[in-house]
């Protein structure tokens, strides 16, 4: 049987709708996120990281477009003595909309989204029970460093929010 021009219609604009709504489905955390930072040679516990979470969600646009990114959140906490934090998500928020970066001087950042000196995206965002932290290289590059912590936390957008990140990341700002 031969379809019908109003049946061709009907399937391509349901395969239409489908693909706007089902596109932008992503996977949705709530609850508190919490982990131990640790010294990767070591495996001794890092006291007093600052740990920065940005929770941030795109607005829709006409067709799927995705329309400027507004601001759901920003906490900072510290690690206590034994390297353990706690960041309260605020709501429900999609995975690409968390960025949780891990700070302190010495070390280089851990971000939840890319990896350094690679830039690379991380396949895996969740953040895990452990963070390993690996000393900065000697001679290592410094600009390139707050590059990609910019990266992680859409640096200068949020800056006024997070006093204890923005002074933890000072001395090596002045480093560039």
């Amino acid at each position: 049987m031969r379809p019908t021009r109003s049946s061709t219609r009907l399937v391509f604009f349901g395969g239409l709708l489908g693909l706007l709504l089902g596109g932008t489905a992503c996977a949705v955390r709530s609850g508190p996120i919490t982990s131990q930072v640790l010294d990767a040679q070591t495996n001794q516990p890092i006291a007093g990281a600052v740990v920065l979470g940005v929770w941030t969600t795109k607005g829709e646009g006409i067709f799927g477009a995705h329309a400027p990114t507004k601001l759901v959140g920003v906490q900072e906490v510290e690690t206590d003595a034994e390297g353990r934090f706690t960041l309260a998500r605020p709501g429900m928020v999609a995975e690409d909309d968390e960025k949780i970066t891990v700070y302190k001087f010495g070390y280089v950042a851990w971000s939840n989204l890319y990896t350094f000196p690679s830039f690379k995206r991380r396949p895996e965002t969740d953040v895990p029970a452990q963070i390993r932290l690996e000393y900065f290289p000697p001679g290592g590059n410094h600009r390139e460093h707050m590059r990609s912590i910019s990266l992680g936390i859409a640096a200068g957008v949020y800056d006024e929010m997070n006093p204890k990140f923005q002074k933890a990341i000072d001395h090596e700002l002045r480093m560039r």
